[in-house]
């Protein structure tokens, strides 16, 4: 499990301005969890602490119980918690994918035999198996998206944090990298911590946080929150044209389940 614990992070220079104040929130195997909030409101700050890219200035983070804030430790927050940042181009580093997906793990010495496993499953989970020997360069934003999962998939996390990695993506370059992190969480057990301000994706995650001036301002369900239009103004969040199709048929009487927000799930409800 990571576990924030009342934790309070200010950046250096900031005059003790804090990014983030008294955050308590978890997240366990087997779930993913959204987080979204407008700019500024601290969520690339939460993601960074989760995996010990920052430590916090107040409370703790821990991970499956190891502090991120214990120096003697961080490898294996590292080995614990995969990291994959909005921007592909920022993390990916080697001439073809497959070489990409080795680095990680071949930094942390692991055997020749192991890592050609690690490199196989990782991109067959992601589903580019048949491109391992394509320079990244020539891929879509959408497979350099799933190469740098799969790097982080090489390293065996227990744990993913993905910060907005689809805010760069066609509608389906998203949707393919919206289906696969939700089954990295509830088919594979990764627990997943994704960072992003697009109800689409929202909507697939088993619980929303909501940071807002770098407080907990919601915590819940993504139905609940989809349906608060008040908070989504707060949030900064914006419904696709098919939430509000779908809230204007539910305002005329239709069973439509809140968080319908794509035309197959719409499509689904109204002619099962």
């Amino acid at each position: 499990m990571i576990r924030f614990e009342s934790v309070g992070f200010a950046y250096p220079g900031s005059g003790g301005r804090s990014a983030l104040t008294r955050v308590t929130l978890t997240v366990e195997p087997g779930e993913l969890v959204a987080v979204a909030g407008a700019n500024g409101s601290g969520k690339s700050t939460l993601a960074r602490l989760a995996d010990g890219l920052l430590r916090p200035t107040s409370g703790s983070v821990t991970v499956d119980g190891v502090d991120t804030a214990d120096d003697e430790r961080v490898w294996d927050v590292r080995s614990l918690v995969g990291m994959v940042f909005q921007d592909p181009d920022d993390q990916i580093v080697g001439t073809i994918v497959e070489e990409d997906v080795a680095f990680g793990p071949g930094n942390l010495g692991v055997a020749p035999a192991e890592l050609r496993e690690r490199v196989d499953a990782s991109l067959a989970a992601v589903g580019l198996s048949a491109l391992s020997r394509r320079e990244p360069h020539l891929l879509s934003e959408g497979q350099k998206q799933r190469v740098a999962i799969a790097g982080a998939l090489a390293m065996r996390p227990a744990y993913l944090v993905l910060d907005e990695p689809t805010s760069m993506l066609d509608p389906g370059g998203r949707r393919s990298v919206l289906d696969l992190i939700d089954g990295l969480a509830h088919r594979e057990g990764h627990g997943v911590l994704h960072v992003s301000h697009d109800a689409t994706g929202i909507a697939r995650a088993d619980r929303v946080i909501v940071l807002e001036s770098g407080c907990v301002a919601y915590d819940g369900t993504p139905a609940g929150l989809l349906s608060d239009q008040a908070m989504l103004a707060r949030a900064g969040i914006a419904l696709p044209e098919i939430g509000v199709l779908a809230d204007a048929l539910r305002a005329l009487g239709a069973r439509v389940p809140e968080g319908t927000m794509d035309a197959e799930s719409l499509v689904g409800a109204l002619w099962p």
